[in-house]
């Protein structure tokens, strides 16, 4: 048998540090993927009734000069709308959230939801902040 040796441990156990830092990991990609980029800012309308949602929609962000973006790609022209659209789509029936700063003209979120409703989208939501 050996026999122990008594002084200064010099060896590290690196096998917790390794399950800490592989948790981290874990919560930052599950985070990173809820949060979704905003190409700019824009201010919700707020409500008092607002329901969440179970799954992830492809959020369509409309700023005040009423410039589109579809999760956080920004449309160069609106008639890139239906190719950015489909390159997010995941979904075989996608469900989509529109974002509207609440300055937004009503005649360009009627245009979004028509070109959304061109699109075979049947499920439509508006996002707003919570009062």
């Amino acid at each position: 048998m050996k026999g122990h040796i008594h002084g200064p441990i010099t060896d590290i156990n690196m096998t917790p540090f390794v399950d800490i830092v592989l948790v981290i990991l874990i919560i930052f990609l599950l985070t990173a993927t809820v949060m979704l980029p905003r190409t700019f800012s824009i201010a919700l309308p707020k409500a008092a009734q607002a329901d969440k949602l179970e799954s992830a929609p492809i959020i369509i962000g409309i700023d005040r000069e009423g410039k589109i973006a579809i999760n956080g790609v920004r449309l160069q022209q609106d008639s890139d709308f239906e190719q950015v659209f489909r390159s997010q789509q995941k979904d075989k029936e996608p469900q989509a959230v529109i974002a509207a700063d609440q300055e937004v003209r009503h005649g360009r979120l009627i245009e979004v939801i028509d070109c959304l409703k061109g699109l075979q989208v049947k499920r439509i939501g508006i996002e707003v902040e919570q009062k």
